[in-house]
Formats: C-alpha cells, sequence, structure tokens
C-alpha cells in the first residue's frame, strides 16, 4: 500500500501535465507582459552601436584626414569606400595614418594609464 501511493500521485501529477495545452512562447501572454518580445536587429546590439560610434567619431576622421577616401559605415556592418574591393594593404595604410594621426592629437595630453598600470596601481585586498 505504500508503494502504490507514491505512484499514483505521481502518475496523476504526470497525467495533469500531458493533458494541458501547450503555448508557444510567442503566443503566451504571461510571458509576454514579463518579457516582450523586441528582436535585437531592431535596436542594434551594444557592441554594434559601439562599433558604429567609434567608427564615426573616431576612425573616419583620422584616416580621411590625410586625403583618404571617405568610408560610410551602416548598421549592416558592411563598410564600403569609392566602391574599390577591399584589400589588406589598403587596411594596413587606414591603420597606419590612424595611429599617425592619433598621436599627433594625444601630444602634450597625459598618457592615459593601461589596464595593467592600472590593476598594479589598486589596493591589495586581504594583505
Amino acid at each position: 500500500m505504500r508503494l502504490h501511493l507514491p505512484l499514483m500521485l505521481s502518475s496523476l501529477l504526470l497525467v495533469g501535465c500531458t493533458t494541458s495545452a501547450t503555448v508557444s512562447p510567442s503566443q503566451n501572454s504571461s510571458l509576454q507582459t514579463v518579457s516582450p518580445n523586441t528582436s535585437a536587429n531592431s535596436e542594434g546590439g551594444a557592441m554594434q552601436r559601439s562599433l558604429d560610434k567609434w567608427l564615426k567619431e573616431d576612425w573616419i576622421p583620422n584616416t580621411t584626414a590625410q586625403g583618404n577616401a571617405p568610408v560610410s559605415a551602416s548598421t549592416d556592418t558592411t563598410v564600403v569606400a569609392n566602391e574599390k574591393p577591399f584589400t589588406l594593404q589598403s587596411y594596413a595604410d587606414k591603420w597606419k595614418v590612424y595611429h599617425e594621426n592619433k598621436e599627433k592629437l594625444n601630444e602634450g595630453k597625459p598618457k592615459e594609464a593601461s589596464h595593467s598600470e592600472t590593476l598594479q596601481n589598486m589596493p591589495v585586498i586581504g594583505k
């Protein structure tokens, strides 16, 4: 008798679960109130927004200062420069110009501490 009672309760529980109608997550109104279905593509991800901001504010101004062709960036991560095919050499040239311009802009400014220097300057916990 002791063995039959848990067996009957577990079977009743399983039968109750299997007879309930299944609802897809998009049709579940309770889930939609807690976590509405908004696609990441509609808002753009944090990394994509950060990349777009860096391209617009830092990379493009510093690479076009030396007469290079302007580069337009869009949110679908395609970068087109005067319809020329992409070559690694053109990227290397732009990278060199970017760093030269970045060094000129940072002349006279205090050097930013690297991550390792920042960590070394932090107090040690537990000593």
